[in-house]
């Protein structure tokens, strides 16, 4: 048996005043725990106990003995506690990674779900590029799109639907368009890292259950989603946005949906964290209150 241990069994005795009564509460029979304290005592050759038919005492190195036990036994009480109290309650730093658009969707809900745990702080680090999540000590990574080979487990969470965005400004100039045909030779945007060739875009109506392709060759590039739905705002052209991406500047009527019976199919959304198991109270909770605001959408 561990060392550590049998000064464990050696402080419950003392506390507990019988063997008897250790062996009940450690799930041990007195005989058990009586060889345990003679391995201490013949180990170091010491007498711990003094033993009578009614009780025992502590020898005066026994009770030196016994205090530094005890506080062995506190201390993995008290480490014990802090595992324990993670598992319950949210507690400590929250690394979180995120693309940009989901991140300006997801902050103010983040911030207000934070405030009903005293002692959780949040990190929220904004990247569009698949990051390393051991490197950079996160938590929780959020992503969107095909999850490529790794070692890290991955939840699908939600689902993003994406849809064409204009300008008022844009529609009194264009006027509203009924079919995706009638887009080919309008000016888009279009968010990507590269900008050599044609772009397909893929509409599927659900209603009427058809899908239709259109060539574009956008006027802008952009690889900033913040940055596409300015120029888009500012009336550049027509881009393709999610949902979340755009949910404020709809309600402002900075932007404004066209042919909204079409859409360009949906992406998942993930969250990924480098370990299946043994999640911490806060990392599961704050997967479950993200799967909540997307379901709202």
């Amino acid at each position: 048996m561990d060392h550590y241990k049998r000064m464990v069994i050696f402080t419950k005795v003392v506390e507990q005043g019988s063997m008897s009564a250790a062996g009940r509460l450690l799930d041990m029979s007195p005989s058990a725990i009586s060889q345990q304290i003679r391995y201490l005592e013949n180990h170091s050759g010491i007498t711990l106990l003094h033993r009578s038919t009614r009780k025992l005492t502590l020898t005066d190195v026994g009770k030196r003995y016994y205090y530094y036990c005890q506080q062995l036994c506190q201390a993995a009480d008290n480490a014990q506690a802090v595992l324990e109290s993670e598992i319950e309650e949210p507690f400590g730093e929250l690394r979180i990674a995120a693309p940009v658009g989901l991140a300006t969707y997801l902050v103010s809900s983040l911030g207000e779900w934070s405030q009903e745990f005293q002692h959780l702080s949040i990190n929220l680090q904004v990247h569009d590029d698949h990051i390393d999540l051991i490197e950079q000590r996160v938590d929780l990574a959020i992503r969107i799109g095909e999850m490529p080979d790794s070692s890290y487990i991955a939840h699908k969470i939600g689902t993003m639907r994406m849809g064409l965005y204009v300008t008022l400004g844009w529609i009194e100039e264009n006027g509203i368009p009924s079919h995706p045909t009638d887009l080919k030779n309008c000016e888009w945007l279009h968010v990507q890292f590269n900008s050599a060739g044609l772009r397909q875009l893929h509409f599927f109506n659900e209603y009427e259950y058809l899908n239709f392709t259109v060539e574009m060759k956008p006027k802008f590039v952009i690889n900033n989603i913040l940055l596409l739905r300015k120029m888009c705002e500012q009336g550049y052209g027509i881009c393709t946005l999610s949902e979340f991406e755009v949910e404020q500047s709809v309600k402002e009527q900075r932007l404004t949906r066209i042919l909204p019976q079409w859409h360009l199919g949906e992406t998942n959304i993930w969250a990924v964290t480098t370990h299946r198991k043994a999640q911490s109270a806060k990392v599961i909770q704050v997967i479950e209150h993200i799967k909540k605001q997307l379901i709202l959408k």
